[in-house]
């Protein structure tokens, strides 16, 4: 259990690049101690508790989403994690604190997020509402104000993090439309596509038609569109919030990129099979 619990703890490395982890869940605290002059020693035991939190829904997620054969190490291990959660927050926070409020709240909307994703299309409601299932993420944020004594602004920051959470889920589920089609998870490329095409998802299984449509470039910019939109909603907020507005129009650029990549991509096949090699041994050479 160490062992793995000391490899899990080895991929939320943020020194580590290519770790497929993003690291929102505990940096906010940090980026407060920057912008804001949150105590070190508060911003740094608060970032540890969220990476431990986060650490537990990981967990949960996977057990949920990909049911491995270790299911009982995954759960049991992440019950640790979320004890030493606990045990962090409650050394920053009373019980009376209205931290405890927001705690629940955001676990409920959790809940609420996983147990309808097979049922509910989350994404053609409203785009915003898929950054629910990382919703105790935003823990480093409302955690960070009330320990700045500013609970004030605790709904304005947090509707902007919740911004990067959509824009962070948007560009996972871009990367992983083939493998969530096999999978049966909700997936809100897969959303986008199935409403354009007035397919009732994600109760029915993927039909052909939307399959066929996965690099539909309209489609694929439409859905960078999206999250472009809510981007400069963000950075128009006037919260002086830098770090927050970097990583979200950063993620956006990922989103863009990773388009323009198949686009570019569809394009040399067109071209033809011989330009198309010489592509690819221009870019191996």
């Amino acid at each position: 259990m160490s062992e793995h619990a000391l490899e899990q703890l080895h991929l939320v490395n943020p020194l580590l690049r290519d770790s497929g982890h993003s690291y929102i869940g505990y940096i906010i605290p940090l980026w407060m101690q920057l912008s804001d002059g949150l105590p070190p020693e508060k911003a740094h035991k608060l970032s540890t508790a969220c990476l431990m939190h986060m650490l537990y829904f990981l967990n949960q997620d996977e057990v949920m989403d990909e049911k491995p054969e270790d299911v009982t190490l995954k759960l049991s291990l992440g019950n640790l994690y979320h004890m030493d959660a606990i045990c962090a927050y409650s050394e920053l926070f009373s019980l009376s604190s209205p931290f405890w409020t927001y705690f629940r709240q955001y676990v409920e909307d959790w809940a609420m997020s996983v147990t309808g994703e097979n049922s509910i299309d989350y994404f053609r409601i409203n785009p915003l509402l898929i950054a629910q299932k990382a919703a105790p993420l935003q823990l480093g944020a409302a955690g960070s104000l009330l320990l700045l004594e500013q609970k004030h602004r605790i709904t304005a920051l947090c509707s902007n993090v919740n911004i990067a959470l959509m824009t962070l889920q948007m560009t996972d589920d871009f990367t992983d439309t083939k493998q969530d089609a096999v999978h049966g998870n909700y997936n809100s490329f897969l959303s986008h596509i199935s409403t354009a095409l007035e397919h009732n998802y994600p109760v029915h299984p993927i039909s052909e038609i939307v399959h066929d449509n996965v690099y539909n470039t309209e489609f694929m910019n439409s859905y960078v569109d999206i999250a472009q939109q809510y981007n400069l909603k963000l950075t128009s907020s006037n919260l002086e919030f830098s770090h927050l507005e970097a990583f979200n129009s950063y993620l956006c650029g990922i989103l863009g990129q990773a388009v323009q990549d198949i686009k570019q991509h569809k394009k040399t096949l067109l071209q033809g099979g011989f330009h198309y090699w010489i592509s690819e041994k221009s870019h191996s050479s």
